[in-house]
């Protein structure tokens, strides 16, 4: 595979056609289906299973072309189906969900899901949900986990799973369900993540305190005649963006996530009001961080973007905008190989020569690895039990090279990009020393 341009030509991508041709027809300036109305059967099943992957499947089915196969296009039409009626489970989940919250006496606000309409996406009903989040201060935490309980959900694990995350372990009816081959399954039960952060420092390594003021301007919003409370117009904006650059850390799939702000940014460029608010809300640091997710999410899907945030993009530092061109266009591969580029950028925008010496070791270090026990899912096939216990250490071993050699190969990649964004980054400023 070659790299190619993708977006408005900012980034390239090494990936397969059908990936860059799927990017392509999302575009929300100068988008094209043209390179997947040349694809063939075979080559849709590939388009199909990477936007099944990427949660792009939704905003393709959106945008289809009835030149499409007959067949693709009765898939993402279901599929669109299968998605309004779980919107309305979700509405059932949730008004239950906050009728036992609001009986406890516990305030909440909920994020992301169907609260991204209509300025993200432009109707709940196309965008994909599996679980329900919610945010409460800690001193609630407890006693909404509780509440919860209280109606039939249970916790899906210990605590320690859920270190590094954001909320308490997720809260699930699971109940005999099995998940299938499809993320569109209407039976899926709608789990809950209560959230006790809306930034993690202690994982991200970075201080915004600030943050914590979004939970004080909480509103109360409506979708016709449903009813929620959840964060301010701007404090959405900010809360967003920063869990997109958490994602881009962490290096996770961010693609729709993407798409989304640069559907906020095209659609809300001339709202000056806004904007002004943004400005005087969020305060310069807070406001470069969102620059990084917002400008990936121009660039990638050609969005318009409102002056305020031009003129803060302009004020990202060098190395930043250097990694933007050389790492920006392997978001569209996540899927497909690991990637350390997260663990780079982390340490560009860190606060001090210590925090970027501890993110640097945790780029390097391997991830966590599965003990031997926990991989012995394999049920007894009847042999002699040394046998046996070969077969399993045999296995086990490679999984340990598996994990070895592509830890290798992503911090391998990670000092290439490290040296490309050094070296970049020097030519940006002798050309603006020029």
């Amino acid at each position: 595979m070659r790299a190619q341009p993708i977006g408005n030509g900012l980034l390239t991508a090494r990936v397969s056609r059908e990936c860059a041709a799927v990017v392509a027809a999302l575009q929300l300036q100068g988008g094209s289906a043209e390179a997947l109305l040349a694809i063939d059967d075979p080559g849709w099943k590939k388009v199909l299973a990477y936007c099944d992957r990427m949660q792009l499947t939704l905003p393709l089915a959106v945008r289809s072309s009835r030149e499409f196969p007959w067949w693709v296009s009765e898939r993402l039409t279901g599929n669109l189906a299968l998605t309004a009626r779980r919107f309305l489970r979700a509405q059932a989940t949730y008004r239950e969900a906050a009728a036992a919250l609001g009986a406890a006496d516990i305030p909440h606000v909920v994020l992301k899901g169907f609260t991204q309409a209509p300025d993200f996406v432009r109707a709940p009903q196309w965008r994909t949900q599996s679980d329900i989040d919610l945010y409460t201060d800690r001193e609630h935490i407890e006693a909404a986990t509780g509440a919860l309980e209280a109606i039939g959900y249970e916790s899906s694990g210990p605590p320690e799973i859920y270190r590094l995350a954001d909320h308490v372990p997720t809260l699930t009816r699971y109940r005999g369900w099995k998940p299938g081959a499809t993320p569109f399954d209407l039976e899926m039960p709608l789990a809950f993540d209560l959230h006790y952060c809306l930034w993690n420092s202690a994982v991200s390594l970075i201080e915004l305190p600030e943050v914590d003021e979004f939970w004080n301007r909480r509103v109360e919003r409506r979708l016709g005649d449903f009813s929620f409370t959840a964060l301010s117009g701007v404090d959405h904006l900010g809360y967003f963006a920063l869990h997109v650059l958490r994602e881009l850390f962490a290096g996770g799939r961010v693609l729709h996530h993407a798409l989304e702000l640069a559907n906020f940014l095209h659609a809300r460029a001339d709202d000056q009001a806004f904007w002004g608010e943004w400005q005087t809300v969020h305060s310069p640091r807070l406001r470069q961080l969102q620059a990084i997710s917002l400008t990936l999410a121009a660039a990638i899907y050609s969005s318009r973007v409102p002056d305020a945030v031009r003129e803060q993009l302009e004020k990202l530092p060098p190395a930043v905008g250097a990694w933007i061109e050389t790492c920006g266009g392997d978001l569209m591969a996540t899927s497909f190989r690991r990637s350390r580029d997260g663990r780079l950028l982390q340490c560009l925008v860190a606060d001090s020569a210590a925090t970027r010496r501890k993110l640097l070791w945790k780029a390097f270090a391997p991830g966590a690895i599965a003990s031997a026990r926990s991989l012995a899912w394999r049920p007894d096939d009847g042999a002699e039990p040394q046998r046996r216990q070969l077969r399993e250490t045999g296995r086990y071993l490679a999984y340990l090279a598996s994990r070895v050699s592509l830890n290798c190969l992503a911090v391998l990649r990670m000092a290439v990009n490290g040296l490309t964004v050094f070296l970049l980054t020097c030519r940006h400023r002798g050309d603006a020393v020029s």
